[in-house]
């Protein structure tokens, strides 16, 4: 069963999206920003970057399906 899901990730789309691009452009800075704020307000923020990496996972699984 792993076998057949790791044999068909598109490792190029994941390596020039995923690693070149999202995380350094999105999950960085916004991390950076979460942690920067008050300690009262990171959990609210944390929370809604979980909702924005659903949002991603979204429409990342719609595109492959």
């Amino acid at each position: 069963m792993i076998d057949d899901i790791v044999s068909r990730i598109d490792w190029k789309e994941f390596v020039s999206f995923i690693i070149l691009k999202t995380i350094p452009f999105f999950w960085i800075p916004a991390h950076t920003i979460t942690f920067l704020l008050p300690a009262e307000y990171r959990v609210l923020v944390a929370s809604l970057l979980s909702v924005a990496l659903g949002v991603i996972l979204a429409f990342s699984y719609e595109k492959t399906a």
